[in-house]
């Protein structure tokens, strides 16, 4: 039977089948794959733990279970399965990347930027371990860190306004406000409806005094919001 893994919201599909009586651990698999997109969470953590019952080296299931807690807040629920995925199978990016994204809730900083360290060992093209990498360096206080990640998303992926937006503010940390506003614009040019880019563009015009472009971005912001 194909069954399919959802990590980072991306599905892969691989093979094989732990039977038991008639119903297999893919058949659990599958059935929370479609709870899933459905909206109940809540049945799908139980069909995924059935799954595991049947076939406790299931990483795929751990994973997406993990993402599952991860998306009601249990953390320490989501550490704990992405550990087990990672035990499984260390050689998979995603698992490293969501126990990036739960440490990293947990005010892990440094956990987090090591899981996404080996994100990248593994996968070195993965714009999403270097966009998380980049914010959790700017939150940790490493701003040139954190640039360098950004400035690899954009290479990337260069309509990714999220991280334009996130670069323009390690550069207003930087006082570097000129290459800041350049990223902010930047940002909004890809998604207008980004208001927290506006009103970090506004910030960075207050900074330099242009109090007209300020005040047109913070009513932007708003008639946003």
């Amino acid at each position: 039977m194909l069954r399919y893994a959802c990590l980072l919201l991306v599905c892969f599909a691989s093979a094989g089948s732990v039977v038991t009586g008639q119903t297999t651990a893919d058949d659990y698999f599958n059935r929370a794959i479609d709870r899933q997109k459905e909206g109940d969470i809540n049945g799908a953590i139980l069909d995924y733990t059935k799954a595991i019952e049947i076939n406790p080296n299931d990483d795929d299931a751990y994973s997406n279970r993990g993402n599952l807690k991860k998306k009601k807040g249990d953390l320490a629920g989501a550490l704990a399965d992405f550990n087990k995925a990672i035990n499984i199978d260390p050689g998979k990016a995603a698992p490293w990347i969501n126990r990036g994204i739960v440490r990293f809730r947990q005010g892990n900083y440094n956990g987090a930027i090591a899981d996404y360290d080996k994100a990248i060992e593994r996968d070195p093209s993965n714009s999403s371990a270097y966009y998380n990498r980049g914010n959790a360096r700017h939150t940790a206080g490493d701003l040139n860190g954190a640039i360098t990640d950004l400035t690899k998303v954009i290479e990337l992926n260069p309509k990714h306004a999220r991280a334009y937006n996130n670069r323009g503010k390690a550069k207003f940390d930087l006082k570097d406000l000129t290459g800041a506003i350049a990223d902010f614009t930047n940002s909004i040019e890809i998604d207008p409806s980004n208001a927290d880019a506006y009103r970090n563009r506004a910030s960075a015009y207050r900074a330099q005094n242009r109090s007209t472009l300020a005040t047109v971005d913070e009513q932007k912001a708003r008639s946003l919001n």
